[in-house]
């Protein structure tokens, strides 16, 4: 029997795998989102910085022939100079008025436009033969500028290895849990677009959903995107309708979803997402945007291979790093012995594996009443459990417990 390189547990084919390199193309990626205003009245002009846009992620433009009457949506004015632009100045001293970063563009721009960009510190004067090599590295400035001025919240995915894991289940249990032990403001993001099933299982009654967002995206400002969610305390949610994904024109939207989730990373301080369907077209941005995977699998064969594939999806293809995932075994028992969980670090090759004990009519119940936080306290080991992978896997400060009396007399913190 050969076992060299092969991983008997669970050896999966590279045939197993999808062909969607050509959709998972690296493109050069922005530290921040960055919304940017163009002013340019030259539409061949438009259709060349387009073609550049395009290869820029992270980035929402738009493009306007004068400067609007309102423009405090965006992060940057990038200004396209013409020979028959004669109102540049004009338009460079009302954005410096605003305190607007703006970026010019032009070839053979007269001394005096020069003079008054200069004036009120423009970022950069680009001329149009440099734009390939210039305008990645400016707006890269601009958006490092934003991130010195604001805190963003990372993302978490919760992904279920194979369908029917527990991922949301996990999901509601982290986000409330996590709620309970911090101050922080966290949001829990439904992005199963079948079933939708956080805002019962939180027992929480949503009005909101993800594509009514996706579908106001340029309404929502720092107070709207923290208005709209529904809200528990420090926790929030942002719904999903049941077979959201059928509703074509609403799909549409989705185009949207990076912009969306980059205005709630600047208003919040962590975001959990439930993937529990796996990875999906119209969701998939969001992978891009997570910076830890959370893998909910079960003490099975079936489980392991597909959570396998769902691994090599996201290293191979998808530019994962490894040092992104991990592992929790949802339902675990000790009486499963052919399988252990060094047996699933071994296969998974993840070394990082939390559990979840199993205690399915707990779980249930508390899915159907819609409590899993009331619930668990009254199972301690669970309740531990999930406190354990919140403190080891999620980048969030807790406060310090005050010492109570006997911890005080026998040295304890």
């Amino acid at each position: 029997m050969n076992s060299k390189n092969i991983n008997n547990v669970v050896d999966l084919p590279d045939g197993r795998l999808t062909v969607t390199d050509n959709f998972f193309k690296k493109k050069q990626s922005l530290p921040v989102h960055l919304a940017v205003l163009v002013i340019c009245s030259e539409v061949n002009m438009q259709v060349t910085l387009t073609s550049q846009f395009n290869l820029i992620s992270n980035l929402n433009v738009e493009f306007s022939e004068k400067i609007p009457e309102q423009f405090s949506q965006f992060e940057l004015v990038i200004l396209a100079i013409n020979k028959d632009n004669d109102t540049c100045q004009q338009v460079i001293e009302k954005l410096a008025l605003e305190h607007m970063p703006t970026l010019l563009l032009g070839d053979g721009i007269a001394a005096d436009i020069i003079r008054t960009a200069m004036h009120h510190h423009v970022l950069d004067i680009i001329p149009f033969d440099d734009i390939e090599q210039e305008l990645f590295n400016t707006l890269t400035l601009s958006a490092n500028n934003i991130l010195k001025t604001k805190k963003v919240a990372p993302v978490i995915s919760i992904i279920n290895g194979k369908s029917g894991s527990g991922a949301s289940f996990i999901t509601a249990c982290l986000g409330e849990i996590s709620a309970n032990l911090c101050p922080d403001e966290i949001v829990l993001i439904d992005a199963d677009l079948h079933y939708g099933s956080l805002a019962d299982s939180l027992n929480l009654k949503a009005n909101y959903f993800l594509t009514d967002a996706l579908n106001e995206i340029d309404k929502l400002d720092n107070m709207a995107i923290k208005s709209m969610m529904t809200k528990r305390n420090n926790l929030s949610l942002l719904a999903s309708k049941a077979y959201a994904q059928l509703d074509q024109e609403q799909n549409k939207n989705f185009k949207h979803l990076e912009q969306l989730i980059w205005k709630i990373k600047l208003n919040h301080d962590l975001i959990l997402v439930d993937l529990s369907r796996g990875l999906d077209m119209l969701t998939l941005p969001l992978v891009s945007l997570s910076s830890q995977f959370l893998i909910v699998v079960q003490q099975n064969i079936v489980s392991l291979r597909e959570a396998k594939a769902l691994i090599q999806q996201l290293t191979e293809r998808m530019g994962v790093s490894k040092n992104m995932i991990q592992i929790i075994v949802n339902r675990h028992s000790k009486k499963v012995t052919h399988i252990s969980l060094n047996d699933i670090k071994k296969a998974l090759l993840i070394d990082s594996v939390f559990y979840v004990s199993n205690n399915y009519q707990l779980a249930s119940s508390c899915t159907d009443l819609g409590s899993p936080l009331a619930k668990l306290t009254e199972n301690k080991i669970i309740h531990k459990e999930i406190c354990t992978i919140i403190r080891n896997a999620f980048p969030i400060k807790f406060p310090k417990e005050k010492p109570n009396f006997f911890s005080k007399i026998f040295g304890g913190a």
